[in-house]
């Protein structure tokens, strides 16, 4: 239920386009005739897990997030985010762009075809419930991203001058796909021994959209009347946390193991993960030279530093690296920088890790946990009225887990609101896609004010972020067809 899997091998995954500007609008994507029953719509579906497996490869998804407190990078793609640089032509941007795009039109068929199937109602809102839940996450990953975007929910609306809609369309649509994911998938899928553990659920829809809530309260939308929807929806998961199966796990280096994170399975913190079936999921990103790794991403220094103290720093990074003449602190290695280590479980040999390990992963890499559903509640309840007695437990079982005392009481909603965001901070740095800490900065307007926060041995700012830094560029090959994306 918690998490995204490939099911089996599906043909359909050839029919998708990797630019959705090569669509030809009077074509079809698949043909009409193959959502005709019960079969291929399931195989429709399953092409949908697939796609979302093929669209977290070498941590595409999180490049946009360099700029963020949390993290630093010597990779040419990422470092140009980092110092916001961020060109149309870098690599990674423009990976996870093409595969959103294919992601998003492969549930736009599902959509627009599965009325039709010869197949029972309960099959058809199942199908369907997975293919608006997909579509919303990625709508929903790409305006977060780029703020305008082409808006089409089939084929046929496809041009190569397609305009832009403004973020409120796009809102509007995956508030919509998520309302109706919510009523069409099951709390679980126990009676499918093939989804169960695996396929996406009504918890993880209402999951995702009290965070769609909380991300429109702030920039750009600065709607405040979402908090209390936020609110609303994160209680309704919290309040039914055993009926859809989530919770904190009381250790936290527990959420990053590979006993209970590994292959078809994932712990009962986590509400949204995309598997990787051992051909993806690059390990070795945040992994130093001296092992092996690529470097994409390490821990910015003064982040690391000022964290604190306690278990949840021990589970996140690893400053002290051991090889066989002894061990050797961050300042002494080559990058210069602590690393993340919560998802080497399972592929290092502790006892050598000069060794390295194979950058193949079978780990779901995790976008929300349950954890993210305590600090919404906590933030837009407080935000919507003041804090109380229930958004104080909110926090602080996050907090306590990670090994810090209750926070005080009596705070102002606004101060509140702020050791909400802080605590999101440390709980999400380093590399969870959904939640990553650099969407805080842009929905509450803090970008600029974040650049101060850095060391002095960071990579030196190419220019100091404005809000046209707030958002991507769009990939130089489809603005070079579409004079609409042209910023």
């Amino acid at each position: 239920m918690k998490y995204f899997c490939t099911l089996l091998t599906v043909f359909v995954l050839s029919s998708c386009s990797e630019n959705f500007l090569d669509i030809n609008p009077k074509g079809e994507l698949f043909p009409q005739a193959f959502y005709s029953n019960e079969v291929e719509l399931d195989i429709a579906a399953t092409g949908l897990y697939a796609r979302m497996e093929r669209a977290y490869v070498y941590g595409w998804s999180l490049s946009y997030a360099t700029g963020g407190r949390d993290k630093t990078s010597n990779f040419d793609n990422f470092e140009e985010v980092d110092v916001f640089a961020t060109e149309g032509d870098n690599g990674e941007m423009s990976s996870y762009w093409d595969q959103s795009w294919t992601a998003i039109n492969a549930a736009n068929e599902i959509i627009y075809r599965y009325e039709d199937a010869n197949a029972s109602e309960e099959k058809k809102r199942e199908v369907a419930g997975q293919a608006h839940f997909i579509r919303a996450y990625n709508y929903f990953m790409l305006v977060r991203m780029y703020n305008q975007l082409p808006l089409y929910t089939n084929s046929t609306e496809v041009s190569i001058d397609i305009e832009l809609s403004g973020p409120e369309a796009i809102y509007s649509l995956i508030v919509d796909d998520l309302k109706t994911a919510e009523e069409f998938l099951p709390d679980n899928w126990d009676s499918d021994p093939k989804r169960a553990g695996v396929a996406w659920t009504s918890g993880a829809a209402k999951s995702l959209l009290a965070y769609v809530y909380l991300c429109m309260a702030g920039y750009p939308l600065n709607d405040a009347s979402k908090y209390t929807l936020a609110a609303e929806k994160a209680k309704e998961v919290i309040d039914n946390e055993a009926k859809y199966g989530y919770g904190l796990m009381e250790n936290i280096a527990d959420l990053y193991s590979s006993e209970l994170n590994w292959q078809n399975q994932a712990c009962e913190e986590v509400v949204l993960a995309f598997f990787n079936d051992n051909n993806y999921g690059c390990v070795l990103c945040s992994v130093p030279a001296e092992y092996g790794g690529w470097e994409v991403f390490q821990a910015d220094i003064n982040f690391f530093e000022s964290f604190p103290e306690g278990p949840r720093k021990d589970a996140i990074f690893i400053s002290e690296f051991p090889f066989e003449d002894g061990v050797k602190h961050y300042t002494e290695i080559s990058a210069g920088h602590p690393f993340y280590r919560q998802y080497w479980d399972g592929k290092i040999d502790w006892e050598r890790p000069w060794d390295g390990m194979n950058w193949k992963n079978s780990r779901p890499q995790v976008a929300i946990t349950h954890a993210n559903n305590l600090l919404v509640y906590a933030e837009a309840q407080a935000m919507s009225g003041s804090p109380d007695a229930s958004t104080y437990d909110a926090i602080n079982r996050v907090r306590n887990r990670a090994g810090l005392p209750d926070l005080p009481e009596g705070l102002s909603k606004e101060a509140f609101r702020d050791s909400v965001v802080q605590e999101r901070a440390w709980e999400f740095c380093g590399g969870y896609f959904c939640t990553d800490p650099w969407y805080d900065l842009v929905r509450l307007e803090r970008v600029e004010e974040s650049v101060g926060e850095r060391h002095p041995d960071e990579n030196q700012l190419v220019k100091t972020p404005t809000k046209e830094e707030y958002f991507a560029p769009y990939p130089v090959n489809d603005v070079n067809k579409n004079p609409n994306l042209h910023k």
